[in-house]
């Protein structure tokens, strides 16, 4: 497994490569992300998606059904359905519609209309990240884009919705590499289309050292946002 993407020191700040070639999203989706996405909107509804008044007055949900040659009558909860990735809409810097079955602690509705920059502020050790949030936007706009967030985790689920209940820190094998592949797409020079593909896999699969020489490179603040000191702990007391 490619983590190249795993440095040293850790940053939050904008880590990015362009897309050259290849579709920004899976075109023939994994039944098993599409299964799981069935559960999720299940368990949580509403909360994992919508779109704002500015959405639908511009007509952003038909702008990403074209880019994904898709029916352009399919609601957003049957498009949700039908991509295994996590999709979302910003248009003039905001995420004016989102459908996100496999969040990372947060709810997918409660950043409806919000700007990139507060979307960011959460974020530990983001005053860079949320600095460069416009410039983002407007890139975001022109040229298709990768970047990768990763982290270690307690559960092998693809959703870490707020309100789950991780397992405890045990033992190394029960430890899983959780990474978001965010790529994003123009549609027009206001509007971009942003994927996230969730993949979560043991750590010793994806085990390099680089991993924990880039967590004991974080700050307090970053290991407190991440819930990873019981796990920082535990990698550095093994030899693995």
């Amino acid at each position: 497994m490619n983590i190249d993407y795993v440095k040293t020191p850790f940053t939050n700040n904008p880590s990015m490569t362009r897309l050259e070639e290849g579709p920004a999203y899976n075109q023939n989706p994994n039944e098993r992300y599409l299964a799981e996405k069935y559960k999720q909107l299940d368990l949580y509804g509403e909360k994992l998606y919508g779109e704002t008044k500015i959405s639908k007055e511009e007509s952003l949900r038909e702008k990403f059904l074209k880019f994904c040659n898709l029916d352009n009558a399919l609601s957003l909860i049957e498009t949700t359905t039908r991509l295994e990735e996590d999709f979302a809409i910003m248009y003039k810097g905001k995420m004016e519609l989102v459908s996100v079955c496999f969040p990372s602690g947060w709810i997918p509705k409660d950043k409806l209309g919000k700007h990139l920059s507060a979307i960011h502020e959460p974020i530990a050790d983001s005053e860079q990240l949320i600095r460069a949030s416009d410039k983002i936007s407007d890139y975001m706009t022109k040229q298709s884009i990768k970047r990768w967030v990763w982290t270690i985790t307690t559960s092998k689920n693809l959703s870490e919705y707020p309100d789950f209940e991780k397992p405890e820190v045990s033992i190394f094998e029960n430890l899983y590499f959780r990474v978001e592949t965010q790529t994003t797409a123009p549609i027009d020079n206001l509007t971009s289309i942003f994927f996230i593909k969730v993949d979560v896999l043991p750590l010793a699969e994806a085990w390099d050292i680089r991993i924990l020489e880039s967590i004991n490179s974080m700050t307090e603040e970053v290991l407190d946002y991440k819930n990873l000191r019981q796990i920082k702990d535990l990698l550095n007391r093994m030899e693995v």
